[in-house]
């Protein structure tokens, strides 16, 4: 393929509402099955339990939430790829596409359009808890991608942490109007989600060193370390859905180290 007809796919898919994610940010496919298995699983898991829904409602449901919040997630992923380097001590450069003028407001535009419109199905377009929600995601983004100070980014990136995992959940808990559910998300998040990434985020930063978290036993004990306060959750809510994404999460560690432990051509033979 001529370069320039490469460069013109590669430039259509970075426009789409999640390509931009999927080339910059996931390693395929390995990048893409975990966080498929430990953070869509999960939060369609918490949809349906604490939502009431059926199995397909809760799946689209999370969907069309996933849609609004990667639809903004994505603008700051694009501001920390271009205004967030100048301020990063330890830059990545992720996307080797120049980004002109006409591409970025393309990129917004189509973005707006799409999270506005799955906002409008999902029944949340003209409620302030949400857009509240929105606006915060939004500080963060930027708050992340200006500030200069590594020590306050640590912040920056729990919040982000949570937000990725919990708004493509609330709408639904939001229509419910079930605040202690919308609570009972961004715990589950914070115990299971957000504190082990944000180990690894100190690591990447040489602000922690943890090389036991490249031994393929490390996230199961992170799941077993806290059962105590996933259990005191669950009762105080008198829900199991933070039991149950517990569970599932041990049951897909389970099935990580134990893959690792079949001879090579075992694992060469479960390949999809």
């Amino acid at each position: 393929m001529p370069k320039f007809c490469a460069t013109r796919l590669r430039h259509l898919i970075l426009l789409l509402p999640f390509g931009y994610a999927f080339v910059s940010r996931y390693h395929w496919p390995r990048d893409f099955i975990v966080n498929a298995l430990t953070a869509w699983v999960s939060g369609m898991i918490l949809l349906a339990l604490l939502g009431d829904l059926s199995a397909g409602a809760a799946i689209t449901s999370y969907l069309l939430g996933y849609a609004t919040f990667i639809c903004i997630y994505e603008l700051g992923y694009l501001a920390n790829d271009t205004i967030g380097l100048r301020h990063d001590p330890t830059p990545r450069r992720r996307v080797e596409v120049a980004s002109s003028a006409g591409f970025i407001f393309a990129f917004v535009v189509i973005r707006l359009g799409v999270g506005l419109a799955a906002a409008f199905v999902l029944g949340v377009v003209t409620s302030g808890l949400y857009w509240t929600a929105v606006a915060a995601l939004a500080a963060t983004l930027i708050a992340h991608n200006t500030l200069r100070a590594v020590e306050l980014k640590f912040y920056t990136f729990i919040q982000l942490s949570l937000f990725r995992f919990a708004l493509p959940i609330l709408p639904a808990l939001i229509v419910k109007g079930d605040t202690t559910a919308i609570l009972t998300v961004f715990a589950t998040a914070l115990l299971l989600f957000t504190l082990p990434r944000f180990l690894t985020y100190m690591d990447a930063k040489g602000r922690l060193s943890l090389p036991e978290r490249k031994a393929r036993s490390y996230h199961l004990k992170t799941h077993i370390a806290v059962l105590p306060l996933i259990l005191l959750l669950s009762v105080l809510t008198n829900e199991a859905a933070p039991l149950v994404c517990l569970l599932w999460g041990v049951v897909v560690q389970l099935v990580y180290v134990a893959r690792s432990r079949l001879p090579t051509g075992v694992q060469g033979a479960m390949q999809p």
